[in-house]
């Protein structure tokens, strides 16, 4: 990938291995990232819409496979991990700085395996999470679920509010720092 989309400079979306294809109909028209699990192995490639309007605006190829929490794999020396609902919520903060990130494809995957999705982390030394949803409804009444689940398996856990109708994936190069700094505090 040799350009920015959605606000997220070239370089980041090459280090995730964004691509653009059309040898595969069903990834026309769409950027897509090779999901690889915490041996590195691609288990589903993710193929986000380059419109706005296209429907569906995600797709999974092949279907039917239990997505990993992405990038499996964090940068060395962090004890903590910031979880998001999107892809491009997750790219943005590693974008930006916040490398400490993943992404959960949506709110209520995560409690299917919860235990084994977040095995990979306590292996790497994760001891405190923070949930950052979408500041909606739907993302604050699903953290707050998330929230002893999580707790249950060790881990201590804090919830990041934004404010309505805001979702990580919008936040400034400001937003992204301060909040860095809190979280590593």
């Amino acid at each position: 990938w040799t350009k920015q989309f959605r606000g997220v400079s070239a370089q980041t979306l090459k280090y995730f291995g964004a691509f653009y294809t059309n040898s595969v109909e069903k990834l026309q028209d769409r950027i897509v990232f090779p999901i690889k699990d915490i041996t590195q192995k691609t288990v589903v490639f993710v193929g986000r819409h380059t419109l706005s309007q296209g429907n569906p605006r995600y797709i999974n190829y092949p279907q039917g496979v239990k997505i990993p929490l992405y990038p499996a794999h964090l940068p060395a020396g962090y004890s903590s991990l910031v979880i998001v609902e999107g892809l491009f919520d997750m790219l943005n903060l590693y974008d930006k700085g916040l490398v400490n990130v993943t992404c959960a494809f949506g709110t209520k995957t995560l409690q299917n395996n919860l235990a084994q999705k977040l095995l990979p982390f306590k292996a790497q030394g994760v001891t405190h999470i923070y949930l950052m949803f979408d500041g909606d409804e739907a993302g604050a009444g699903a953290m707050v679920d998330l929230k002893p689940l999580i707790e249950d398996q060790g881990f201590v856990v804090e919830i990041v509010n934004l404010p309505d109708g805001t979702d990580p994936g919008e936040l400034s190069q400001e937003d992204v720092d301060s909040t860095r700094e809190y979280i590593t505090k």
